[in-house]
C-alpha cells in the first residue's frame, strides 16, 4: 500500500457498494423528478439497485476494490453521470423521441417505454461493468432486475399498452378479484368487465381500463428472474429452487392484486380527481413491488444459509446442490 494518508486512501478506495449508490444519486441528481415515476415513466425502479446489491453479496459489499480497479469504478461512474445529465436535456429528449418516431415506435408510447427502455439498457451496462470489476464472486440480481425492466420496455415497444395482448387472459381474473374484495369492504361499489373495472360512490363514477402492463406482469415476471439468479447462485437444486419460484409468483400475484386494490380505493376516495389518481398509480406499484421482492429474497437468503449450516454441522458431504445451477446432484 502506497504512503496516501488513511483519508485519502479511503476516499480513493470506497467500500464497494458506494459505487452502486453513485450510480443511483448520479441519476437523481441529473433528474429527480425521474424518480417520481414507475414504470415506463422515469427512474423509480433503480431504487432497488443498492439493497439487491447488499442482499446478494453480503459483508463482501463493503470491501474496497483494488486500487485500479477503484480507478475503473470512478471512471465508470463518471461515464454514468454523464450519459444521465446527458439524457435529462430537452433537446436530447427530443432528438431519441424523434429517433424513435422515425423508426415507427407508436406515437403514444415513444416518449415512455422508448425514452426509459434505452434509459435502463444504458443502466445495465454501468452496473454490467461495475460488477464485472468485482474480483470475488459476481453479483448478478440487480442486472437481472434492470435487463428485465429494459427488457419489459422493449416488450411494450413492440405490444403497445393500450392492448391486452397475449397477457390479456390473467387480466379479467384479477380485476373480477379486486371488485368482490371491493364490494366486501364496501367503499362504493365495484363491478369489472373485460379489462375495465368500474367504480361508483356517492359522489360520483370512474372507469379504470387496465392494461398488460398496469396488471403488474412485469413486476412478477422481474421479480421471478430475480429469485432464478438468487437460487442458481445459492445453488439449491431444482426442488428447493421450483419451491421458491412457485411461491415467488403466488405471493407476486397476492402483491398485485393488493397494489390493484389500493389504487382502486384510492380511486373511489378522489374519484373526482383524476389527476390526483394518476399521480398516485405513477409510484404505487414500485412502493409496493420493491419492498416486496426484497423482503422474499431476504428470506430464501435466511433459509439457504440455515440448510447450509445445518449441513455443515451434520457432517453432510453430498446429497445437496450442485454449485452454481439448480440441478440436484
Amino acid at each position: 500500500m502506497s504512503g496516501a494518508p488513511e483519508g485519502s486512501e479511503r476516499l480513493l478506495r470506497p467500500p464497494y457498494i458506494l459505487y452502486f449508490v453513485g450510480l443511483v444519486v448520479a441519476a437523481f441528481l441529473a433528474e429527480p423528478g425521474s424518480f417520481t415515476y414507475a414504470w415506463n415513466q422515469g427512474r423509480s425502479a433503480m431504487l432497488a439497485i443498492v439493497p439487491l446489491v447488499f442482499l446478494e453479496a453480503g459483508r463482501s459489499s463493503l470491501r474496497p476494490l483494488g486500487r485500479r480497479r477503484s480507478i475503473a469504478a470512478y471512471g465508470v461512474l463518471l461515464s454514468g453521470a454523464a450519459f444521465y445529465v446527458s439524457a435529462s436535456q430537452p433537446a436530447v429528449r427530443a432528438w431519441v423521441v424523434a429517433l424513435g418516431t422515425s423508426l415507427g415506435v407508436n406515437s403514444t408510447i415513444v416518449q415512455f417505454s422508448w425514452v426509459w427502455g434505452i434509459d435502463y439498457t444504458a443502466t445495465s451496462v454501468f452496473l454490467a461493468a461495475l460488477l464485472l470489476l468485482d474480483k470475488g464472486p459476481k453479483t448478478i440480481t440487480p442486472l437481472i432486475y434492470t435487463l428485465g425492466m429494459a427488457s419489459f420496455l422493449a416488450i411494450d415497444i413492440l405490444l403497445p399498452e393500450n392492448t391486452l395482448g397475449p397477457f390479456g387472459y390473467i387480466v379479467p381474473p384479477v380485476l373480477q378479484i379486486v371488485a368482490a374484495f371491493l364490494d366486501w369492504v364496501e367503499p362504493g361499489t365495484a363491478g369489472s368487465g373485460g379489462n375495465i373495472l368500474s367504480l361508483h360512490n356517492s359522489v360520483g363514477a370512474m372507469n379504470l381500463q387496465v392494461f398488460w402492463p398496469s396488471a403488474g406482469l412485469h413486476g412478477i415476471v422481474i421479480g421471478l428472474l430475480v429469485v432464478v439468479a438468487i437460487c442458481v447462485k445459492l445453488g439449491t437444486g431444482w426442488t428447493r429452487g421450483t419451491f421458491y419460484l412457485v411461491v415467488g409468483a403466488l405471493g407476486s400475484f397476492v402483491v398485485n392484486v393488493v397494489r390493484l386494490a389500493l389504487l382502486a380505493l384510492y380511486a373511489l376516495s378522489n374519484i373526482t380527481n383524476p389527476q390526483a389518481f394518476e399521480a398516485f398509480h405513477s409510484v404505487a406499484g414500485d412502493l409496493i413491488f420493491i419492498p416486496w421482492i426484497i423482503v422474499y429474497v431476504v428470506l430464501i437468503l435466511r433459509r439457504e444459509a440455515g440448510i447450509a449450516r445445518r449441513a455443515r454441522g451434520a457432517g453432510t458431504l453430498g446429497g445437496g446442490a450442485s454449485a452454481g445451477g439448480l440441478g440436484e446432484s
